[in-house]
């Protein structure tokens, strides 16, 4: 596999699509115009991308959405070559940072709003932003605009994907593919945790696919507690290591998909076939639970239970939904609170089944995750990498068939 993409009639209406999704969330809302800075909620409204890493840390590039008519994408002048093609209208963008006089090229940038949602029909004075930093902020406040939260638009609008975003999903799924059987191929006593990591951005770019969002490539004493990051550290025989993806790929679609694996084909220890037969068998339940018309807080109350010894360590959520980005809803542990509780799970929902085991001060953790589409009759699983024979107990070897 290499370089997927998808055909542009395709592309077109992917675009189309998630604007109509977009802009009829607004109405139903009564939001007449949205100020999107966040990178994956401008490529959501416009198809555009660029430089999305730095982008994300600054405010250089925004969209700006009626809930009628075309958007108007502001893009850094350098950049704007590159979108000729989408259906937004592009102009440059007047941005404040790495200037002295900050307030300034804030006002101008202010101004150029202002005199855009007036051109779009935009008569209010209220306009729904993701992210602003304070100086854009003060200035569209100067001009007596009053800024309200895009995040209940956005997230109903991004909750159901559309069929040209399950193909993508499709799509990505196989190159997620390739990254984790790659990554499994290149465990070996030896290497280093970097070395594993830079193989599976490798694999991830030449299937053309973006960044990784973290570098969570695990092994031995670097496997517990969670939350660790990718190290120099040299793997040995009988490690743990686990990988959670978080992959960008094509068209910017987010893989959180995560494994456990053995070290050098010998047999697991007891207390490491414990906690991954633990791990796997709970995030078998959990899946087999989720289906829709289900309320996030229903689906808690029927989850299995972690055992006590690795609830300490747990996962924040067991199950959150993705798509540019990890985003809503997200159903917690039960007895922690529900910040979804009464959401329902409907048909085209992406989702994130994950958990981390390890006990407090235990040598090794185990980290696993499936990334799945809500169906009428359940969940498909969209990255259907085996798990580890070994650690299963069924002697040495590399993979198993989920059952």
């Amino acid at each position: 596999m290499r370089h997927p993409t998808m055909e542009p009639a395709a592309l077109a209406r992917l675009r189309a699509g998630r604007l109509a999704r977009l802009q009829a969330a607004m109405r139903a809302r009564g939001v007449e115009a949205c100020l999107l800075f966040n990178e994956p909620n401008i490529r959501y409204a416009t198809g555009a991308s660029a430089m999305p890493i730095w982008s994300n840390t600054t405010f250089v590039r925004c969209a700006l959405v009626p809930a009628e008519g075309r958007p108007i994408l502001f893009e850094h002048p350098n950049s704007m070559h590159l979108f000729r093609g989408i259906e937004a209208e592009v102009r440059p963008m007047h941005a404040w940072e790495f200037y002295d006089d900050t307030a300034a090229h804030a006002t101008i940038f202010a101004r150029e709003m202002v005199a855009a949602l007036r051109e779009r029909g935009v008569i209010g004075s209220r306009l729904a932003v993701d992210r602003l930093g304070t100086p854009g902020f003060l200035a569209l406040q100067r001009l007596g605009m009053a800024i309200d939260d895009s995040a209940p638009v956005t997230t109903e609008a991004r909750a159901i994907k559309t069929p040209e975003e399950v193909a993508l999903f499709d799509l990505n799924g196989g190159i997620l593919m390739e990254m984790l059987g790659n990554f499994e191929q290149a465990i070996a006593p030896g290497i280093r945790e970097r070395d594993l990591l830079a193989g599976l951005a490798g694999t991830l770019l030449r299937n053309g696919g973006e960044h990784l969002a973290t570098s969570t490539v695990c092994s031995g004493p670097n496997t517990n507690p969670w939350r660790a990051e990718t190290t120099a550290r040299v793997l040995e025989r009988g490690d743990l290591v686990y990988v959670d993806t978080d992959a960008v790929g094509v068209e910017g679609y987010f893989f959180c998909v995560s494994r456990t694996f053995l070290c050098g084909g010998v047999r697991p220890t007891p207390a490491q076939r414990e906690v991954y037969r633990t791990a796997h068998d709970w995030l078998m339940a959990l899946r087999d639970l989720i289906r829709p018309g289900l309320t996030c807080r229903e689906l808690a109350d029927r989850a299995p239970r972690l055992p006590e010894k690795y609830m300490p360590q747990r996962y924040e959520v067991m199950i959150h939904g993705i798509g540019l980005e990890e985003e809503s809803p997200s159903v917690a542990y039960p007895g922690d609170p529900q910040p979804n509780g009464e959401r329902v799970l409907q048909e085209g929902m992406v989702l994130v089944a994950e958990l981390y085991c390890g006990e407090v001060g235990g040598r090794d953790g185990v980290k696993l995750g499936d990334q799945m589409i809500v169906r009428s009759d359940g969940a498909q699983v969209l990255v259907p990498f085996p798990y580890c024979e070994g650690l299963m107990g069924r002697g040495p070897g590399s993979s198993l068939t989920p059952p």
